[in-house]
């Protein structure tokens, strides 16, 4: 099953893939299908670079923490595709600072829980068409 269709999938599924942590692939998967590099989605994500280089070469899952903060990255690919026509798009306004985000680029709001969720409600603004 692909990382990117598990937005898809029921809640519970969602949750259980999740607490048994993504596979390493994940983050190959989400880097290629946005254009950008890995290091930079590590980077956003504070995320450890040695830690998540170690477990794609051992091939070990991401733990919990580092599945859900790559998740966020996939929800929020979801939402943005309702929005704008492609996947190089999405990475473009994923990358680019917002002023209704204080300044700061989305993808660097999706280190936290609380900024992933200002970045859902900022894409559902936008989808309805409500000002910003």
């Amino acid at each position: 099953m692909s990382i990117l269709t598990l937005t898809e999938r029921p809640l519970g599924e969602q949750i259980e893939v999740l607490e048994r942590g993504l596979p390493s692939s994940a983050l190959g998967e989400i880097a290629a299908t946005l254009g950008l590099p890995k290091a930079r989605i590590i980077k956003a994500l504070r995320l450890v670079l040695r830690t998540m280089a170690e477990r794609e070469k051992k091939h070990e899952r991401f733990s919990t923490a580092e599945s859900e903060r790559l998740y966020r990255i996939v929800r929020a690919r979801s939402l943005a595709r309702e929005i704008f026509s492609s996947d190089a798009a999405v990475a473009e306004w994923l990358g680019a600072p917002d002023r209704s985000l204080g300044g700061r680029a989305p993808l660097e709001m999706l280190a936290t829980d609380l900024g992933a969720q200002r970045v859902e409600s900022l894409l559902r603004a936008m989808m309805h068409g409500v000002p910003v």
